[in-house]
């Protein structure tokens, strides 16, 4: 009986063996054409697999809520993922120039520093931005190096792409320093450096990655830094107008207050800020905020959104010498703050939270004081800074009793007869179209532009609310009344209590 059956059938699973022997030849021909023609291979992932989006670290994504987006939003998912297209395996990866960087090779030094050992050096790499402001496009990597004058060993950029395994190898065009010897100079510490990249192609394509090395450009690298503001594919417009809208942005360092609540303190110069015109405050959380603090700020940051706070981990390269080391990371901080933000204002203030640049007289914004420094700048187009001069509020002097006492500037009129010099704890607001490198208190490198420029103290001054150095100016020249902060009163009060419900 199932020999006649197998009779019957024959014909019929002849023809079924043969259809799948011929498909399975169909495949293997496939295979092979498409590994002789990667850009086709290419396509038909395009067509077959869900899209990946690889974009910078804090860079949004915005897509169609019916077209799912995969997103790599941090390092090791970047690598991870990219590398199971381009590392290379096993023994071959010691013979390839500039194999795929893998994440199990990076050593941390803490969660926010990649360690990298290069002689006598240490570096402890930080951040890498994508800098389109020149007419050749830079990837500037952030750092911080175990020497302030140098010599820096021969280095070179590999940068890297999401749609390619292998990178361009770049050397290292330059390296700034963010600090002067003057101001201190211990072995052992490390001291803020830029160093910089030229892009090749910048109108195909923007690394995604960068990873630094050392002798040998094709030198396994054993770092990897997500390249912010790759998806930035023009240059910055021209230098703003008299009459259009300026954005303007602060960048704040460290908040370091673990034993004091400041939350009046920060919402009385965060909604100042506001009134003046500030669109965002960007300042960096190092653990050091009371719990009330953290509220207070929670607010601003995450229902407001006129604070940003960035989590920071503080280097220890040493044990030693602490002071120099908190300033040496301030550097570190606003320079970080100046290429992430670098093309959403037209200008960048850098202050602490005890300071304000004020206006003066009619000017009551940014945008009216800096549009009338413009047309008061007439020998020159393309400032790279406006510097304010320093007058202290001093904390020793009392305040008004007549003033909400819980609320400190408002209720500090009283102040030192002199500002200080230009020289001397000046405070900038900065044109991210020139500045490349700054200090706490002036930039320190910029291009195509005429420099810093020292205001005048009838358009404002930077008002510092703290005691003085010298204890001799409280009381000569004699302290002056000066209550300009009165004329935003009234609105202050009425923002903090409609934002928080304080009176």
């Amino acid at each position: 009986m199932v020999y006649k059956l197998l009779r019957a059938w024959r014909t019929p699973l002849i023809c079924v063996a043969g259809t799948l022997a011929l498909l399975l030849v169909i495949q293997q021909l496939l295979d092979k054409s498409l590994a002789g023609h990667p850009s086709q291979e290419k396509q038909l992932k395009k067509e077959t697999a869900v899209p990946k989006v690889h974009v910078a670290v804090d860079s949004p994504v915005d897509s169609p809520v019916d077209s799912p987006v995969v997103v790599a939003t941090d390092l090791e998912a970047i690598l991870r993922e990219n590398g199971k297209h381009h590392w290379a395996q096993g023994s071959r990866r010691s013979h390839q120039c500039a194999p795929f960087p893998r994440y199990e090779d990076i050593v941390f030094k803490n969660p926010d520093f990649q360690w990298v050992v290069a002689g006598n050096l240490s570096y402890f790499l930080f951040g890498a931005y994508y800098d389109c402001r020149p007419a050749a496009p830079e990837v500037m990597v952030l750092a911080m190096v175990t020497t302030l004058k140098g010599p820096h060993p021969e280095a070179h950029c590999q940068l890297w792409y999401a749609d390619g395994g292998q990178p361009d190898l770049v050397p290292v065009s330059s390296t700034k320093v963010g600090w002067y010897d003057v101001w201190g100079n211990v072995a052992g510490v490390a001291y803020p450096t830029m160093l910089s990249c030229v892009v090749p192609e910048p109108d195909i394509r923007v690394p995604q990655l960068v990873s630094l090395v050392f002798g040998s450009p094709c030198a396994p690298a054993r770092n990897a830094l997500v390249v912010v503001n790759a998806e930035v594919s023009q240059r910055p417009r021209p230098p703003p107008s008299t009459q259009q809208r300026l954005r303007t942005g602060v960048c704040v360092k460290f908040l370091d207050f673990p034993d004091r609540d400041m939350s009046a303190r920060m919402v009385e110069w965060l909604e100042l800020l506001r009134l003046l015109g500030v669109e965002r405050v960007v300042a960096y959380d190092i653990g050091q905020l009371t719990a009330n603090t953290s509220h207070t700020l929670a607010h601003y940051s995450q229902v407001d959104g006129l604070l940003q706070l960035r989590q920071h981990r503080l280097l220890a390269e040493l044990p030693e010498h602490r002071g120099l080391r908190m300033c040496l990371t301030e550097v570190l901080m606003y320079n970080d703050c100046l290429y992430r933000n670098m093309y959403e204002f037209d200008y960048l203030g850098v202050f602490d939270v005890d300071e304000v640049i004020m206006p003066l007289g009619e000017l009551q914004s940014y945008q009216l004081l800096l549009q009338e420094l413009q047309r008061f700048d007439v020998n020159c187009t393309e400032r790279t800074s406006f510097c304010f001069r320093n007058v202290y509020f001093p904390e020793e002097l009392a305040a008004d009793p007549a003033l909400p006492q819980h609320f400190y500037m408002l209720s500090h009129v009283t102040r030192v007869a002199e500002h200080l010099d230009a020289n001397s704890a000046i405070k900038c607001l900065h044109s991210p179209l020139y500045v490349t490198l700054t200090h706490n208190h002036f930039p320190m490198q910029w291009r195509e532009s005429c420099g810093p420029m020292d205001v005048p103290v009838h358009f404002g001054q930077m008002q510092h609310y703290r005691h003085v150095d010298d204890l001799t100016t409280l009381t000569r020249p004699t302290p002056v009344r000066d209550d300009n902060i009165l004329r935003f009163r009234e609105q202050l009060l009425r923002n903090i209590h409609r934002r928080l419900g304080w009176t």
